[in-house]
């Protein structure tokens, strides 16, 4: 049998098997995130019968995540480079800070420019966005340069869109590892006191406040190995079904 003979051969049985394990196969890495929004959908992995939801408890989780904008940097990137929600709903960049998002074009809504995340948002005028900004400026802004960037970009929001209910989601922890050999002004002990800041933040710009610190964090306060993805800061796929998870049954309306 000739080479051609066999790569042909090989070629055929490929096609065979992607012809009757589609389904095998969207299961594995998820279906088009542009057919269903959340592509390997969080509902299936807990009793969606027994969460008590607040507001709107016949809303579908599906619903209520379509009509909601994530806002932050890299670890948001993550929620659509996973394919759990749809690209149009995550207006993140990878490095980017709360004072880089305020002037930074990269959010493409189909306008013939880019537009920063405050020019996006007064386009789409969301029911609800969620803002995770932090872990790139915790290194390099004192408190109260971090504290006053965050305030200026949520009133940058708030004046593009003011009828969003906007919600500042704390800033998530780092490994052991990173915050004592990657860089050791990244601390977890730091990570925690601009919480508290983002948190009095979100009281004064009648802001919600959505507490996930604790979330992936283990016994010594650090991002828990399952969350890790294996470079100390950024996350696990595993650490977006647990966050939706929560999310779903912290809903803010």
């Amino acid at each position: 049998m000739t080479v051609f003979t066999l790569l042909t051969a090989s070629l055929a049985v490929l096609a065979a098997f992607f012809a009757f394990n589609t389904d095998i196969i969207a299961e594995y890495f998820g279906c088009n995130p542009c057919v269903s929004g959340i592509s390997r959908n969080p509902l299936q992995w807990w009793n969606w019968n027994s969460i008590n939801r607040p507001g709107n408890p016949s809303e579908s989780f599906e619903d209520y995540i379509s009509e909601t904008v994530f806002i932050g940097d890299s670890r948001t990137v993550g929620l659509s480079l996973y394919r759990y929600i749809k690209p149009e709903n995550v207006y993140a960049k990878n490095g980017q800070n709360h004072q880089g998002a305020r002037t930074e074009h990269f959010v493409d809504l189909g306008t013939g420019r880019l537009l920063t995340v405050s020019e996006a948002v007064a386009v789409t005028k969301p029911k609800r966005i969620i803002v995770s900004y932090g872990i790139n400026g915790v290194a390099f802004f004192g408190r109260e340069a971090f504290i006053e960037q965050y305030s200026y970009l949520i009133d940058d929001l708030q004046n593009a869109s003011p009828d969003s209910l906007i919600i500042i989601q704390s800033i998530l922890p780092v490994s052991d590892y990173y915050q004592k050999y990657v860089d050791t002004r990244v601390n977890n002990d730091t990570i925690d006191s601009y919480n508290l800041l983002l948190k009095q933040l979100a009281e004064e710009k009648n802001c919600a406040f959505l507490d996930t610190s604790n979330l992936f964090k283990n016994s010594s306060n650090c991002l828990a190995v399952e969350y890790d993805i294996g470079d100390g800061i950024h996350l696990s796929r595993y650490a977006y079904e647990v966050f939706l998870q929560h999310l779903d049954q912290n809903r803010v309306y």
